[in-house]
């Protein structure tokens, strides 16, 4: 039996716990939590009661290269949703993944240790490595969430807070061979987003910064470029973009995000050949059949499936090193296609979603 410690237990750990109901086995494991909200630092709380647990499960915001390395030093499992650099990071100079990653891979480690296995970082890198074109490419994570509300000017479907720290206090970048870029001069200039069309309404972009984009880059050569397109759903949005670097902590906590969830949060991989062949590989997840069925949005349970794909993965990989998904998903990509339809999280491919043209005036033109 698999003694889990869950670290946080917002959205993304209830989604967590409802998919270990459904999928394991009753009595294989047991779930306790480990959260602020209960006046319970995990960093503090941990050394003093590994004794009781197997695994360490974390999907707060506490930092994840310090917790992993408490769990190696206990000889606990470990797996992250993402890799977080802590509580207090909000003012958005992004760390260099790329030599983070690469030192990652020289842990010594006698536990198994799983970083970055949410929706994004994480199974979105699975969606690259199974469907990246044959030679030069870029390739782009794009979501964007068609939500809206009637009754809410501010609306959003998950956390203000993250919203605010990735999108509008952290710096903007594109990524390419050599490295990450800034581009918020640019940006600023040309109207603050980035501008694509889909189906005859116009979608702004913001492109964030997001520790995955770094392992795609190690693990392909034929990967020219890379960034997260990222957007909110429109209310959040324009809220925060116009309020910009002056809100305060209160103010951004203040934000409401009822959940009247009509509308689909879409995710997935943007591809462009170099060529003519533009296509999105992405998934589509009703906001409100995920409410219903595990009480959180579409981007929390996405993210808790990726944990759970860890938590099926754990005991059949190696204790020698850190693993991400990418990694991962050059081994064993039927397996985890198997754990993805098991968890009905499934992707299609959508042709030419936007004019090439505009894509490359848009896009492509912040690599020149």
């Amino acid at each position: 039996m698999k003694r889990i410690l869950l670290a946080g237990y917002g959205n993304i750990a209830h989604a967590f716990e409802k998919i270990m109901q459904e999928q394991e086995e009753p009595g294989s494991y047991t779930l306790s939590t480990c959260d602020l909200a209960d006046g319970n630092d995990v960093m503090e709380y941990l050394p003093h009661h590994a004794e009781k647990f197997d695994v360490v499960v974390n999907t707060s915001l506490a930092n994840s290269i310090a917790l992993s390395k408490m769990c190696i030093r206990l000889g606990l499992d470990y797996i992250d949703v993402g890799i977080e650099d802590g509580y207090d990071n909000i003012d958005g100079t992004p760390s260099d993944y790329t030599a983070l990653m690469k030192k990652m891979m020289n842990w010594k480690c006698h536990s198994h240790i799983m970083l970055g296995f949410g929706i994004n970082p994480g199974i979105l890198e699975h969606v690259y490595q199974k469907y990246k074109p044959a030679g030069p490419h870029y390739a782009f994570e794009l979501e964007h969430d068609n939500a809206t509300s009637r009754d809410h000017k501010v609306f959003g479907t998950w956390s203000p807070f993250m919203y605010v720290e990735e999108a509008v206090f952290a710096e903007k970048v594109v990524v390419d061979r050599n490295g990450a870029k800034v581009v918020d001069n640019r940006l600023r200039a040309e109207g603050g987003t980035m501008t694509l069309t889909y189906r005859g309404r116009k979608r702004r972009y913001l492109p964030i910064h997001h520790e995955e984009l770094m392992s795609m880059m190690i693990s392909c050569p034929d990967l020219l470029g890379t960034a997260y397109l990222f957007q909110a759903p429109v209310g959040l949005q324009d809220y925060c973009l116009r309020k910009g670097k002056a809100m305060t902590h209160f103010q951004i906590f203040a934000i409401p995000v009822p959940q009247n969830l009509q509308g689909e949060d879409h995710v997935g991989i943007l591809f462009w050949d170099c060529g003519e062949r533009l296509y999105w590989v992405k998934n589509s997840t009703m906001n409100q059949s995920t409410w219903l069925r595990y009480g959180v949005n579409a981007v929390c349970w996405q993210t808790a499936s990726g944990a759970w794909i860890a938590y099926r993965l754990l005991d059949e990989v190696g204790k020698d090193h850190p693993h991400t998904m990418t990694e991962l998903s050059q081994k064993m990509a039927s397996k985890i296609d198997g754990l993805l339809n098991t968890i009905g999280l499934t992707f299609y491919c959508e042709e030419a979603p936007f004019d090439v043209n505009e894509f490359k005036a848009q896009i492509i033109s912040y690599f020149e």
